[in-house]
């Protein structure tokens, strides 16, 4: 949850590639983020 809370506050600065990486780096763990107008929401890819 901690590299989420850093992505939303990159993505707040516009620092995109940032942003980019650490939702690839989630990914790679198989974590898939979905940004929605309530925030982000996340799961566990399978």
């Amino acid at each position: 949850e901690k590299l989420i809370e850093q992505r939303n506050e990159d993505r707040k600065n516009k620092d995109w590639a940032t942003a980019d990486r650490i939702r690839d780096e989630l990914k790679a763990r198989h974590i898939v983020l979905e940004d929605t107008p309530q925030g982000v929401k996340w799961k566990v890819e399978e």
